[in-house]
């Protein structure tokens, strides 16, 4: 397989596309790659073509775009992750995973029980982090749309702006509210946009789940085990697709 580099400026009506300097660093520092070598570039909004690297040199580099390559296409239902904020890598991993798994955008969440300070999570380098995570887990499972990480708000805030999209919050098995099986709530259903909350790792307040259950949020649960929060991107939206057959 080539390897693919990110080029949001591509424009398919020119022959030639000039990557970022940090994607020229990487194809000339880190895989030392030189005119001639073919590659893969895509937008980050669905368009992606075979190419030739023209020139490089060191952090300079053009590419001739030779023919359009058509990647996998996109999820039939647009799943919004609402991910509670985890610490350390483990935030890192939900954000790999739930691109990966073909999430439409990222909304990180500050919660109740979210453990990471709250002024680390604001920094502007936080955020610029979690978007080379989702960039480079875009390039690695050959999606050709870059999900939107949203700059990180207070639960409370997002609560108070909702949206029309269907809303699942996952909750663990011990959670004080009524759940029901992913089956049973969604068998007969499939919508075309979804919002899927995903608690911290000391699981969602009672506050909070009621107050999401009061803006429209079906609580819902995968099962009696509890899983590690950093497993549920995968966990979760594998089952979605499951019920969906998408």
């Amino acid at each position: 397989m080539l390897p693919r580099f990110y080029a949001p400026d591509l424009d398919p009506n020119h022959d030639i596309v000039t990557l970022s300097p940090d994607e020229a660093h990487h194809l000339t520092r880190v895989l030392r790659l030189g005119p001639g070598a073919e590659v893969s570039v895509f937008d980050g909004r669905g368009t992606e073509f075979r190419a030739r690297v023209e020139d490089a040199v060191r952090d300079s580099v053009s590419l001739r775009l030779l023919e359009r390559v058509f990647p996998p296409p996109s999820l039939a239902v647009r799943t919004v992750v609402v991910q509670a904020v985890l610490k350390g890598d483990s935030m890192d991993d939900a954000i790999r995973d739930a691109t990966m798994m073909g999430a439409e955008a990222i909304e990180p969440v500050i919660t109740a029980h979210t453990d990471v300070k709250a002024s680390f999570i604001k920094r502007p380098e936080t955020l610029d982090r979690w978007r080379r995570v989702a960039l480079a887990a875009v390039k690695q499972c050959r999606r050709a749309t870059l999900p939107e990480v949203e700059p990180p708000r207070e639960f409370s805030e997002w609560l108070a702006s909702p949206s029309g999209a269907m809303k699942l919050i996952f909750v663990e098995p011990t959670a004080k509210v009524a759940v029901t099986t992913l089956k049973a709530a969604l068998e007969y259903h499939v919508p075309t946009r979804a919002e899927v909350l995903l608690g911290p790792e000391g699981g969602w307040s009672q506050e909070e789940l009621e107050a999401a259950i009061a803006i429209g949020c079906v609580p819902v649960t995968l099962g009696p085990l509890t899983l590690r929060a950093e497993s549920m991107p995968v966990a979760a939206l594998a089952a979605l697709a499951a019920v969906w057959q998408v």
